[in-house]
């Protein structure tokens, strides 16, 4: 009896935080936007120099307060060390890659980012971080007793509050000032309820509940055992829930897990690049030749021109957790599914017997199975041969002794067919019905006015949706 050794793992996943870590595809699109939004003005084509300039000009500071926040934030790490010449020294080519305050990705905004200042080489550092520059739970709060333990969200939340509260004293303000705003944060536990409406159906809900009453009960136990103690270096009009759910968005989206230390950290300029779902490469702390000191550094994977985006990876994500732990989706992403929840009846004669049987085997009686595009889990299949096992089938043997493996007879396996189908189609009706969708996506009907939060939903559903649909019509056809 093979099925206690189900090879599925669905309890536990890739760590969310190792920020921006992934598989080796390599389709990375231009970034086409910036290109129409910096090579004309007034109708004349303008050189490369110039472009670069009009992002770090101070010329547009006063329409533009942006500019003048990335200049502060590049003035900050030259003077902490950090390379980032876009000319050559002795010894160093000039650096690769320059900040550019608006990127897009698929067509939407995705932020500040990361361009290529140059045609970079596959496997040339784009990424060069001093040790001294990274922010971890090192930072000791001397205000108060050293013995308290907090994890390192908890510590790096309160490092955020206190440095935000400190404003112009604080030594952190121009790298403060380039993270996202309380309204850039579009993580779903944030959205308004209008909003989440156009997630009716989505698994992505019941996951936002889930993390939302995690934020709160960890706010509140950092409360009983901290802030309530030392109200004087706490104040509760800093230390709130409101700034706290502030510090932790900042986290979800822009703290990476440095695998070679095992530390979550933040590190100032390399939190810039985006994600990309076919891009490999990952930011990690390096040792430095002949040194006990290291730095943070990355590789890239692939050959970028002058002026595409340059991406790193936030590890195998599906779009929950992308959506979720950071604020957006990627339609083309490769590691999207859906999950869909199968089990064993109660008015099954055998149900008690099963269940004692999965019960052993560390299992429930109902299980998640995650649904790609491309591929379904021969788990899936596995567990639905054990749940429609009956007691003629046992003729007079145990569950034991049975091998859900292996094919059954055609009608057994058109039976499973049917099952999953069902689930499908069941799933499917769950989704909320909304006028106008296919046109509100494409925006083909500009009378339609949505927000951006209702449109990443929206996209959301239609991947969803298209990976149920996938599997449902090649499950017909198999059953015909």
């Amino acid at each position: 009896m093979k099925l206690i050794c189900f090879t599925l793992n669905l309890g536990k996943r890739t760590p969310c935080f190792p920020r921006k870590n992934l598989n080796p595809f390599h389709n990375i699109y231009n970034d086409v936007d910036y290109l129409q939004r910096f090579s004309y003005i007034s109708n004349q084509k303008i050189k490369s120099n110039t472009i670069i300039k009009s992002i770090f000009s101070g010329s547009t500071n006063e329409e533009n307060p942006e500019v003048l926040l990335s200049e502060n934030f590049r003035s900050w790490l030259l003077s902490k060390n950090v390379f980032i010449y876009n000319k050559s020294t002795w010894g160093r080519p000039p650096h690769p890659c320059v900040i550019s305050n608006e990127t897009t990705d698929e067509g939407e905004p995705s932020g500040r980012g990361l361009l290529a200042y140059k045609n970079i080489q596959q496997n040339e550092k784009v990424i060069e971080i001093p040790e001294n520059l990274i922010i971890q739970n090192d930072f000791k709060n001397k205000s108060f007793s050293n013995q308290i333990e907090l994890d390192d969200y908890d510590a790096l939340a309160i490092f955020l509050i206190q440095q935000r509260a400190a404003g112009e004293k604080s030594p952190w303000k121009p790298y403060l000032d380039v993270l996202p705003k309380e309204t850039d944060l579009g993580l779903v536990f944030r959205w308004e309820l209008n909003d989440v409406f156009f997630l009716k159906g989505s698994k992505i809900i019941r996951a936002t509940l889930f993390l939302k009453e995690k934020i709160v009960n960890q706010f509140e136990r950092v409360q009983n055992t901290v802030f309530e103690k030392n109200p004087l270096f706490f104040p509760p009009s800093l230390f709130n829930l409101q700034s706290w759910e502030w510090a932790l968005s900042v986290l979800f989206s822009r703290a990476i897990f440095l695998q070679k230390i095992q530390k979550l950290s933040l590190v100032p300029y390399a939190d810039l690049l985006n994600h990309n779902p076919f891009s490999t490469s990952y930011i990690d702390a390096k040792e430095i030749p002949f040194s006990d000191a290291y730095e943070i550094a990355m590789y890239t994977d692939k050959p970028y021109s002058k002026f595409d985006q340059v991406f790193a990876t936030y590890g195998p994500k599906t779009n929950l957790e992308l959506l979720v732990l950071y604020g957006f989706i990627s339609e083309r992403n490769p590691f999207d599914s859906v999950e869909l929840r199968v089990g064993i009846s109660e008015n099954d004669p055998l149900f008690g017997e099963k269940k004692n049987f999965l019960e052993d085997g560390g299992k429930t009686p109902k299980m998640t199975f995650p649904i790609f595009y491309y591929q379904y889990p021969k788990e899936l299949y596995e567990f639905l041969r054990f749940c429609i096992v009956n007691p003629i089938d046992l003729n007079e043997s145990d569950l034991s002794s049975l091998d859900f493996e292996e094919e059954e007879d055609l009608s057994t396996e058109r039976i499973i067919r049917k099952i999953i189908i069902f689930s499908c189609e069941k799933n499917i009706k769950d989704y909320t019905k909304i006028s106008q969708e296919e046109k509100i996506f494409s925006l083909l009907d500009t009378k339609i006015s949505i927000s951006k939060n209702q449109k990443i939903a929206i996209r959301q559903r239609k991947c969803e949706k298209k990976i149920l649909q996938r599997l449902v019509l090649n499950l017909q056809k198999s059953i015909i």
